[in-house]
């Protein structure tokens, strides 16, 4: 179940607006759209974080449903008042092209199935594409351990967009970052070597304030009982 994550600029005395906009559609439009799951929006300093997950094979056939149906270019446009465009940046060492966040590390590798049921955290810093395959060991070797059980985590997908780190948790519990401070306050050394070597490679987006993103909006699919 692949998620299609966009980015960009936003203020987030927008936040009771564009929250209109997508309760109308969700309301109205999102149940003929089978494929769409969930639809989750958060807000950090200056950005939007815009996360859809479409129940498709393939990430491309979600973004063809995003780009194409006409209900969908509609509700785009009706975003695009508040969305706006977001330059790479200033030591962003890859393309600027690409419409979505790139998803670089997924764990585990198996659907979710229950994933109208869980709670998403993400967490925003920054991040050159050159430490892709350092950033990916790391939380390989992590989610290897019982780390991940012990935090809760379900999934974990990490994206990178224009220089833009997106680290995006899902948990079975709302009260998900109690989970981690806990593993924060137990000192666990194997996690405060992890959150070491991370900084050094993902610094972070806003350094007055911390990484974690403000949810302002969420929609999912009914599950049948």
């Amino acid at each position: 179940m692949p998620s299609i994550i966009t980015v960009g600029a936003f203020d987030s005395g927008n936040v009771a607006d564009v929250t209109k906009i997508l309760q109308e559609f969700d309301g109205e439009v999102a149940s003929e759209l089978p494929q769409l799951r969930r639809r989750q929006v958060f807000s950090y300093s200056d950005l939007y974080v815009h996360m859809q997950d479409w129940d498709v094979a393939d990430p491309d056939e979600a973004y063809r449903i995003i780009s194409t149906d006409p209900r969908c270019t509609r509700l785009n446009e009706r975003l695009s008042t508040y969305f706006g465009d977001h330059a790479a940046t200033e030591d962003w060492d890859g393309p600027v092209d690409r419409p979505t966040a790139e998803r670089f590390y997924l764990w585990p590798a198996e659907r979710l199935d229950d994933l109208e049921q869980t709670y998403s955290a993400v967490i925003v810093n920054t991040q050159r594409q050159e430490h892709i395959p350092e950033a990916a060991r790391l939380f390989a070797e992590s989610d290897a351990t019982d780390i991940p059980q012990k935090m809760g985590t379900l999934r974990r997908q990490i994206y990178l967009w224009r220089g833009i780190y997106l680290h995006i948790q899902d948990f079975a519990v709302a009260n998900s970052m109690e989970a981690i401070s806990e593993v924060w306050t137990e000192g666990d050394p194997r996690f405060l070597q992890l959150v070491d070597d991370l900084t050094e490679i993902i610094p972070p987006y806003d350094p007055q304030g911390n990484s974690l993103a403000t949810r302002f909006y969420h929609w999912a699919a009914e599950v049948p009982a």
